[in-house]
């Protein structure tokens, strides 16, 4: 997986995170899509070993996009020591559209035509083996997001707002975790 990241120019990420009767909660579950690939990293198995990933998040040359980054930011360095940069943050981006909603499952309808179910939006992500439902509704967080990027980033451009949003992003980019 790494490798194949390594050659992309932009990539697709998102979390699934547990908090129920902890403090600080914990990523059980990372999704990674390229334009050919979605991956589903299992955190908890591979926790050790996912610092390697800052060869990827890290390259400025890369970009990152993620919907409503605010906490994965945090989560990634707390659990997992990986830090973004060049972020795209796409509810930022629907924001700075005037969108009526600022969903990921807005964004999924409106531009990719695909109907999402929070039915596993609370879910146990620290279950393995994931069901083949869970699995499915993790995957497509990521699987089209990078075509909804093109289609916002275009729009951005078109309406002279894609340097906000980005200086938003990296806004999001710069949060840090620090144990309260």
């Amino acid at each position: 997986m790494l490798q194949d990241l390594k050659k992309s120019t932009e990539i697709a990420v998102d979390l699934e995170h547990h908090d129920y009767r902890s403090y600080y909660g914990i990523v059980c579950l990372m999704q990674v899509s390229t334009r050919q690939t979605d991956y589903l990293v299992d955190t908890l198995a591979l926790r050790d070993d996912l610092v390697v990933l800052n060869e990827v998040f890290a390259n400025p040359l890369i970009v990152k996009v993620f919907h409503g980054a605010f906490m994965d930011i945090i989560w990634l360095q707390r659990d997992l020591g990986l830090y973004i940069v060049s972020l795209f943050d796409t509810y930022h981006a629907s924001r700075a559209l005037g969108f009526p909603r600022h969903s990921l499952a807005y964004l999924l309808e409106t531009f990719a035509s695909f109907k999402t179910s929070k039915k596993y939006q609370l879910a146990d992500w620290r279950v393995r083996p994931l069901s083949k439902a869970m699995s499915a509704y993790a995957r497509a967080d990521t699987h089209f997001l990078l075509n909804i990027y093109d289609q916002l980033r275009n729009k951005l451009i078109i309406e002279n707002k894609l340097a906000g949003v980005l200086a938003e992003s990296r806004n999001v980019a710069k949060r840090s975790f620090q144990y309260s």
